[in-house]
C-alpha cells in the first residue's frame, strides 16, 4: 500500500465486542506509516485522517479534526451520528462486511425457525418430561415480510424464499429481488404487512422509519403475527407493542434492540410471557471490519474514491 502516512483514531465504547489492541496490531501490520490512537488519547486533533467509532458522537465531536477525511462507523447503520452537524466535507462510511450481514441473517432465520418449530414449547415439555409432538405450520403456507431490503434484509429474504416461505420485502425505495414480492414507500406499508405471519424489521433508523412499528402498523398485521426486530429499538413503539401483545393482536415478539440499552430492569418487556429478549447480539464480532478499515486507509492515503459512503441526506 503506497501513499501518505495515515493517522487513525478509534473510539471504542464496547470493549466486549472490539479488542482495540487487535485492531491496532492488524492495521499497523497492513498499513505502512500508520499512527493508531485510542480515545481519549487523541493527540493533535488536526492531523487525524480517519475515525473508527462504534457508538454515537455528540454534536461538535469532529469540529477540531480539520484534517479528517473519513469516519467508519463500526455497527449496522449510522444512527448514532448526528447527521445534521456531521461535517459535509467528511465521508461517513458504513461497515459493510459479509460476516456482519451473515451473522444478522443467521439470527433472523434462527428466531423464525425457533418460533415455527415450537422450540420454547419443547423446552418446557422436556422440563416436565412430556412427550407431545406439535405440528408446525407448513412452510409453503407461512408468509413473511422483511422490512428493509438491503444487505441484511435482502439476504434474509432470499434465504426464506429458498426455504419455501411466501416471502416479501418492504423498503423506502423500490427493490427488485428475484422471486420475492416487493413493496415500497409509506403508501404500500399496510399492504406489505397484511396477512403476514412473521414481520422482520431490518431497516436503517431514519426520521422516516423512527416509530414505524406502532399501533397503526400492528393493527394492519394479521392477528397472531410474530415480530422480530434486529434493527433499532426506536423503530418500535414499545407501549404499543405491549398493548398489541396483551390484546393478542401479536402472538409474540423477539427483540434484540431497544429504545434504551441496556434495557432498564423496570421495563415490562423483561417479564412479558410473549417476549424473547436478547442483548443486542444479532451481530457480535466486528473484527471482520479490520479488512475494510485497512482498505479505507489505503483509499484515503492514495486519494482514491471511498467505498460504502453513507448518503447524509437519506441516512443510509
Amino acid at each position: 500500500m503506497s501513499g501518505q502516512p495515515i493517522t487513525v483514531l478509534m473510539v471504542n465504547e464496547y470493549p466486549d465486542y472490539i479488542d482495540a489492541d487487535v485492531w491496532a496490531a492488524e492495521l499497523k501490520n497492513r498499513v505502512p506509516q500508520l499512527e493508531f490512537r485510542l480515545w481519549p488519547d487523541v493527540g493533535n486533533k488536526g492531523d487525524i485522517d480517519i475515525v473508527l467509532i462504534d457508538k454515537g458522537a455528540d454534536s461538535g465531536f469532529f469540529d477540531a479534526m480539520t484534517g479528517l477525511r473519513a469516519v467508519l462507523y463500526l455497527g449496522a447503520g449510522v444512527d448514532g451520528i448526528d447527521l445534521q452537524s456531521f461535517p459535509k466535507s467528511v465521508a461517513l462510511i458504513r461497515l459493510a462486511t459479509r460476516e456482519q450481514a451473515s451473522e444478522v441473517a443467521q439470527y433472523i432465520v434462527l428466531r423464525v425457525l425457533c418460533q415455527q418449530r415450537h422450540v420454547a414449547e419443547y423446552v418446557r415439555q422436556q422440563a416436565s418430561k412430556v412427550w407431545h409432538p406439535i405440528a408446525p405450520r407448513k412452510i409453503s403456507e407461512t408468509r413473511i415480510v422483511v422490512l428493509g431490503a438491503g444487505r441484511i434484509g435482502g439476504w434474509a429474504a432470499k434465504l426464506f424464499a429458498e426455504l419455501g416461505y411466501d416471502t416479501a420485502v418492504w423498503s423506502r425505495q423500490q427493490k427488485t429481488l428475484l422471486g420475492i414480492q416487493s413493496y415500497f414507500g409509506r403508501a404500500q406499508l399496510a399492504e406489505a404487512l397484511i396477512g403476514r405471519d412473521y414481520i422482520i424489521c431490518s431497516l436503517p433508523l431514519t426520521g422516516d422509519t423512527r416509530g414505524l412499528l406502532n399501533s397503526s402498523a400492528f393493527g394492519n398485521m394479521k392477528r397472531g403475527a410474530y415480530l422480530v426486530n434486529v434493527a433499532r429499538g426506536a423503530h418500535v413503539n414499545e407501549a404499543d407493542l405491549i398493548r398489541a401483545l396483551d390484546e393478542n393482536q401479536l402472538s409474540g415478539a423477539c427483540l434484540d434492540v431497544f429504545q434504551h440499552e441496556p434495557l432498564e430492569a423496570s421495563s415490562p418487556l423483561w417479564n412479558h410471557p410473549k417476549v424473547t429478549i436478547t442483548p443486542h447480539v444479532a451481530s457480535f464480532w466486528v473484527d471482520s471490519g479490520i479488512d475494510q478499515a485497512a482498505d479505507l486507509c489505503g483509499q484515503v492515503a492514495r486519494g482514491e474514491p471511498l467505498s460504502n459512503r453513507i448518503d447524509l441526506e437519506l441516512g443510509y
